[in-house]
C-alpha cells in the first residue's frame, strides 16, 4: 500500500491533467486522474483520496456540481476539494459549492504541491 497522500485530479483537458499529475507525482503525491466530474466521483468513491482537485468547466459534470456531490457523500464529505478555473474567483462561487479552496488558471505548477499540502497536512515530503 502506498503511504503517499492520494490526490484525485479531474480536468477534461488531458494535457493539463498530465502536467498537474506529473508535478504532484514528482513532489511525493500519489495521483489518480479523471477526465471529467462524473469519472472523478466514481474514482473518489472507489479510492477515497486525501484531496480532490477539480476543474470547474467540464462537459459532463462541472467541478462545482462534482464538489457538491462529494460533500453530500458521508464517506467523502471530509475530503478537501480545491476547484480551479480560468474564471475569476468571484465568478466561480467556489465557497457556495462547498469547496475548501480555489486556484485561478494559470497557476504556478511549481507552487501547486505546497499549496495542496496546506489542505492535507504535513504528511507529504517537501
Amino acid at each position: 500500500m502506498d503511504p503517499r497522500p492520494l490526490v484525485l485530479v479531474a480536468d477534461d483537458e488531458p494535457a493539463i491533467t498530465a502536467l498537474v499529475a506529473d508535478m504532484l507525482g514528482y513532489a511525493g503525491f500519489e495521483v489518480a486522474r479523471a477526465q471529467g466530474g462524473a469519472e472523478a466521483l466514481t474514482l473518489a468513491r472507489a479510492r477515497r483520496p486525501d484531496l480532490v482537485l477539480l476543474d470547474v468547466m467540464m462537459p459532463d459534470l462541472d467541478g462545482r456540481d462534482a464538489c457538491r456531490a462529494l460533500k453530500m457523500d458521508r464517506e467523502l464529505a471530509s475530503v478537501p476539494v480545491v476547484l480551479f478555473s480560468s474564471a475569476d474567483e468571484q465568478d466561480v462561487h467556489w465557497r457556495a459549492a462547498g469547496a475548501d479552496g480555489f486556484l485561478q488558471k494559470p497557476f504556478s505548477i511549481r507552487a501547486l504541491p505546497g499549496f495542496l499540502r496546506g489542505f492535507i497536512g504535513g504528511s507529504v515530503p517537501g
